[in-house]
């Protein structure tokens, strides 16, 4: 069994070519004994046939002697005259001194088969009165040979048609299944070189083998444009962490520093150390914070990413909107921020969390303070749209390009103006998660050069029923 299994196996086109071969040549070898053996039944029914009726003809009409006995020059027939007693009385000059036997099925009237002298005989006998019978033979030899020139024949033609079948074949099993050797040979190669821009060439055929290579091209375009689309979010991963490390490392050092100086500080005895003290302290808290809102954007994303979703409950937007100004008034950096003079949504609720707000809030803010140089100015409005919220962030900064709106809210991109401030690419999107996720959007205004505008958009939540039930607005 073990060097069964070491046998190399056959390729698919001569296991095809086989096949066909096999099926061709069973199938004539059928024809050809089915015919062979209709024919040869039908031939010699026709010399029993010939035998029976010459036999009838000699009883309608007995010769009498002396027997004249004429094969009417046919020398395959022969006639035989025996009395009584079962001794031949006459013989036709084409059997010789040769004796043609009597059985007792030829005496019924039947044709049977005999061998006289090595030859076979279909024999007959027919009564002729007084005790006498002629037998009545005839030799199938003729028949016989023609047969035998014919099963020849057959035999030739069948051998070259299988020859013909299984060199045809095989051609054609090499022609079609070309297409997949080079589907093989394409994938080998890509394999080996990981160049997934290779395609198998399509020839127009629309049958399967041809629907196999397009398949295959398909599936190589998507490999190739899954793995370009990797090979860009591992660079983009990359520039990510160079981005956070840089971002975490920077305010890291200032606290570091700060602390290390304090710590070197005697009690405050006069009034510059303590503006000095209070000063390094308020950097601290910015510093903290500003690691702390980092931090949290990765929890936000690596929850948007496990396809967390954000319990929602009833909130007053208001509240989240002056909790989200107060924070951003320490990360301003010389930029001036004017919040709602006067707020609009007092008492408008809205179904969300609000950490989350409050953090999309915060990268809007954020992102105006990093694009607006001082000392220009960062300014927070609200309103009641119908049936939502409005929270527009407008700065007087550089504005987005018209070319970099679209993709202003994907991950990690930024825009041709980034190189003015640092940062990962990751707020806006993040922002605009949290924005779907509690049923609102955020949108981009503004013009290169005039800064920008986002508006935040959420749906008003409204009391239905008792103070802790509510509904969207509609």
């Amino acid at each position: 069994m073990s060097r069964l299994h070491e046998l190399p196996r056959l390729s698919l086109r001569t296991r095809l070519a086989v096949t066909f071969t096999l099926l061709v040549g069973v199938l004539l070898v059928l024809v050809g004994v089915a015919t062979n053996q209709l024919l040869r039944d039908n031939l010699l029914a026709e010399i029993e046939r010939d035998v029976a009726h010459r036999a009838a003809a000699y009883r309608a009409s007995p010769p009498a002697p002396p027997y004249t006995l004429d094969t009417f020059g046919a020398p395959d027939v022969f006639l035989q005259i025996v009395g009584s007693d079962g001794k031949p009385l006459a013989r036709s000059g084409s059997l010789g001194d040769r004796t043609l036997p009597l059985p007792d099925a030829a005496r019924r009237g039947d044709v049977v088969e005999e061998r006289v002298g090595g030859r076979p005989l279909f024999l007959t006998a027919a009564p002729i009165g007084d005790g006498r019978h002629i037998i009545v033979a005839r030799s199938p030899m003729t028949t016989y040979g023609a047969l035998r020139t014919l099963r020849n024949l057959l035999t030739g033609v069948i051998a070259g048609a299988v020859l013909l079948t299984a060199l045809t074949s095989w051609l054609y099993a090499r022609g079609a299944l070309r297409p997949i050797g080079q589907v093989v040979a394409a994938a080998r190669s890509v394999r080996d070189s990981r160049d997934l821009s290779r395609r198998v060439p399509q020839h127009g055929s629309g049958d399967e083998v041809g629907k196999l290579v397009e398949t295959f091209n398909e599936m190589l375009a998507e490999l190739d444009d899954a793995y370009r689309s990797l090979d860009r979010s591992n660079q983009q991963l990359r520039q990510f962490l160079a981005d956070c490390s840089h971002e975490l490392r920077a305010p890291l050092a200032r606290i570091r520093s700060t602390v290390d100086v304090l710590g070197r500080l005697d009690e405050p005895a006069e009034h510059d150390d303590a503006a000095f003290r209070s000063q390094a302290l308020a950097d601290v808290a910015a510093d903290t914070d500003r690691m702390a809102r980092m931090v949290r954007q990765l929890l936000i994303l690596a929850r948007a990413d496990a396809g967390a979703t954000i319990d929602l409950r009833p909130i007053a937007l208001a509240d989240v909107i002056g909790t989200a100004c107060r924070q951003a008034a320490r990360m301003a950096n010389g930029v001036k921020l004017l919040p709602p003079a006067t707020e609009p949504l007092t008492g408008v609720m809205v179904r969300g969390d609000a950490d989350h707000l409050e953090q999309a809030l915060l990268i809007l803010l954020d992102n105006a303070f990093k694009y607006t140089p001082p000392p220009g100015e960062v300014r927070v409005a609200t309103q009641r749209d119908g049936t939502h919220a409005r929270i527009d962030v407008t700065d007087t900064g550089l504005g987005i390009p018209p070319e970099d709106r679209d993709k202003i809210f994907e991950r990690f991109f930024r825009g041709r103006n980034a190189t003015a401030a640092t940062g990962t690419g990751l707020g806006l999107a993040i922002a605009s998660w949290i924005a779907s996720q509690h049923g609102g959007t955020v949108e981009l205004h503004g013009t290169q050069g005039e800064g920008s505008c986002f508006t935040l958009r959420l749906p008003i939540a409204t009391v239905s029923g008792s103070p802790h039930t509510f509904g969207h607005a509609g």
